[in-house]
C-alpha cells in the first residue's frame, strides 16, 4: 500500500516580481554602512584601539595614494567587464586570469627580444607597442575560445576546464621567466627595465601618467560593453541565450556561433589588460601577477547584475575598502592581512543576503505548524483517557 500523503516544505521561496528601485538602493546602501560600521567595532574590540582613530587610518590609508586607489579599483572593474558577455550568456569562465596571463606573456617576450629595437627611435616603439596589443590580443583569444570551442562541440563543463587553463597559463609564465632569466632558478620574473615596448609614461615632472592611461582604457572599455550589451543585436541574442537555448534556436539564432564569438570578445578584453599590464602597470610577469582579481571579479559582476555602470561604483567601494583595511593592518601592526579579509568577506556576505532578500521573497507555511499541533493534541487526547474508564468500556463491551 503507498502512501500518497503531500509533504509541504516549511519554507517557499518566490521571485519578485516587482522590485522598486528605490527600495532596493536605500536596503542596499544601509546595509552596507551597518555592516562596516560593525565591522570597525569588532576591530576596535580585538585590538582595543579607538573606534574613531581606527576610522580616521582607514580613511588615510584608502585616500593617501589616489591613482593607487584609481588603479586597483580600474583593475577590478577591467576583469569584470571582461567577464559580462559570457556571464550574461550563462557560460561560467572562469578562467580571465589565465587570459590576462597569456596576453602578458606574449607581450612581454616580445618587449624582452625587441626593447633594444624599439629604443632607437619613437617609431620603432610605437610599431613595437602596436605589435604586442596584436600578439597580445590573439593570445587572449586563443585562449578563451579553446574552452569555447570543447563546450560547443563536446559538451565539457566550462567552470572547470577554464580553471585548468589558469594553471596551465601560469606553469607557462613561470617557466617562460625561468628560460628569460637563463636558468636561473630565484628569479621570480623578468622585470624590463630598458623601457623598450613601455607606453609613454612622464607627461610632467610630477605626474606619472601610467595608471591614467590604464584607467582611460578601461574606462572606454566599460563604455563600450554597456553600449555592445545594451543597444545591440549582438547584446540581445547574448541576453536571449542566457535566458533559454531552446528560445534561441526556435527563433533562429546559431547558438553556436553566439557563444563563440563572444568568447572571441571576451579574450580581446583580457588581451588589452595583458597588454597593459606589460606596457604600462609593471613591466614584468609572474604566475601570481593577477592574483585573485579574476575570481573577485566574478562577484562583482553578480553583484552589479550584470551592469557594466553599477560595476565601477562597486569596483571603486571593494577597492577603497580593501586598501584602507590593509592600512589598518599595517598601523596596528596585525602582522597580515586577516582582518582586512574578514571584513571584505563580511561585506560580500551581508550584499548577498541583502541581494537574496531584494530579489526573493520568503513565505513560512503556517499551516504546518497547525496540523502538527493538532496532531499533538489529538495524540495527547488519547494519551489521558482514564484507565478506569478504558476498564468499564471493555467490561460493558464482554457483557453484550
Amino acid at each position: 500500500m503507498t502512501n500518497n500523503k503531500h509533504h509541504e516544505p516549511l519554507f517557499t521561496i518566490f521571485n519578485k516580481t516587482e522590485r522598486s528601485k528605490p527600495k532596493s538602493i536605500i536596503l542596499r546602501v544601509s546595509m552596507i554602512l551597518i555592516t562596516f560600521i560593525l565591522s570597525m567595532v569588532i576591530v576596535s574590540i580585538v585590538i582595543k584601539e579607538n573606534i574613531f582613530s581606527i576610522l580616521k587610518t582607514f580613511y588615510q590609508g584608502a585616500t593617501i595614494r589616489p591613482w593607487k586607489l584609481a588603479l586597483d579599483s580600474c583593475l577590478l572593474l577591467g576583469f569584470g567587464v571582461a567577464v559580462v558577455p559570457a556571464f550574461k550568456m550563462k557560460y561560467w569562465n572562469m578562467g580571465s586570469n589565465g587570459q590576462v596571463m597569456m596576453g602578458t606573456l606574449v607581450s612581454i617576450i616580445i618587449m624582452f627580444y625587441l626593447g633594444p629595437v624599439a629604443l632607437k627611435s619613437k617609431l620603432n616603439n610605437t610599431l613595437i607597442l602596436i605589435l604586442m596589443f596584436i600578439s597580445s590580443v590573439i593570445a587572449s583569444v586563443i585562449w578563451a575560445v579553446i574552452p569555447a570551442l570543447f563546450k560547443v562541440f563536446f559538451k565539457t563543463n566550462e567552470t572547470l576546464f577554464t580553471l585548468m587553463m589558469n594553471y596551465i597559463a601560469g606553469g607557462l609564465v613561470a617557466y617562460t621567466n625561468f628560460v628569460l632569466a637563463k636558468g636561473q632558478k630565484e628569479a621570480q620574473d623578468v622585470t624590463l627595465l630598458n623601457e623598450g615596448g613601455w607606453l609613454p609614461y612622464q607627461v610632467s615632472k610630477n605626474f606619472n601618467s601610467n595608471y591614467l592611461i590604464v584607467c582611460i582604457v578601461i574606462l572606454l572599455m566599460t563604455i563600450f560593453i554597456y553600449i555592445y550589451m545594451s543597444k545591440t543585436k549582438h547584446g540581445y541574442e547574448i541576453t536571449v541565450v542566457g535566458d533559454s537555448k531552446a528560445t534561441a534556436r526556435y527563433v533562429g539564432m546559431h547558438t553556436k556561433t553566439i557563444i563563440i564569438r563572444t568568447l572571441i570578445l571576451n579574450g580581446v578584453m583580457c588581451g588589452i589588460i595583458g597588454f597593459l599590464y606589460a606596457s604600462a602597470i609593471n613591466h614584468s610577469m609572474n604566475s601570481n601577477m593577477c592574483g585573485s582579481l579574476g575570481f573577485t571579479a566574478v562577484l562583482i559582476a553578480w553583484l552589479s547584475n550584470f551592469n557594466p555602470l553599477v560595476m565601477a561604483l562597486v569596483s571603486f567601494g571593494l577597492a577603497f575598502l580593501t586598501i584602507g583595511t590593509s592600512k589598518i593592518s599595517s598601523v596596528y601592526r596585525i602582522g597580515n592581512n586577516d582582518i582586512a579579509n574578514v571584513i571584505i568577506g563580511l561585506m560580500f556576505f551581508s550584499i548577498l543576503i541583502c541581494e537574496f532578500f531584494i530579489r526573493f521573497k520568503v513565505r513560512i507555511n503556517l499551516n504546518k505548524f497547525k496540523k502538527k499541533n493538532k496532531d499533538l493534541d489529538n495524540k495527547e487526547e488519547n494519551n489521558n483517557i482514564e484507565p478506569d474508564k478504558v476498564v468499564e468500556k471493555v467490561e460493558m463491551e464482554v457483557t453484550k
